[in-house]
């Protein structure tokens, strides 16, 4: 067999490997996150800080990474405790704006059917309280 043959063949037979082989199955990923607060207003060491610049908040993790069908599950906690200390997360590259009241938790889930880097944020706090969700192209 000429060489030129013999790696047409073997492409032909790669590729019909492929096409058969099974895909990754879709897993649930299960994230426990929360709200953070790095400056608090209750710490009077703090108070000239809070007043020039106000809190900062964030979310923990910051970065959340799954693969492109995976099935996603965020418990967020939200530990604030104030009345006027209420967040949101939202997801706009996926439609998600989920209200967090204090001291509660919020489940938001969904599928990841798209490839990308899409940040979130509180709607409250953007832009600062805020991190992104990476799905990694199917696998």
């Amino acid at each position: 067999m000429h060489k030129s043959h013999s790696i047409a063949a073997a492409v032909a037979l790669a590729a019909g490997l492929l096409a058969t082989a099974p895909a990754f199955p879709a897993v649930t990923r299960t994230f426990n996150m929360q709200t953070v607060a790095w400056v608090s207003k209750d710490n009077p060491a703090q108070r000239r800080e809070v007043a020039k610049f106000g809190e900062v908040y964030g979310f923990v993790p910051a970065t959340i990474v799954v693969h492109q069908g995976d099935r996603v599950v965020l418990h967020i906690r939200n530990l604030e405790g104030g009345g006027d200390d209420g967040h949101t997360f939202t997801l706009p590259g996926y439609g998600i704006n989920k209200s967090l009241p204090p001291l509660s938790t919020e489940t938001v889930a969904f599928t990841a059917g798209k490839a990308g880097v899409f940040p979130f944020h509180c709607e409250f706090h953007k832009p600062w309280m805020s991190g992104e969700l990476v799905v990694l192209p199917n696998r």
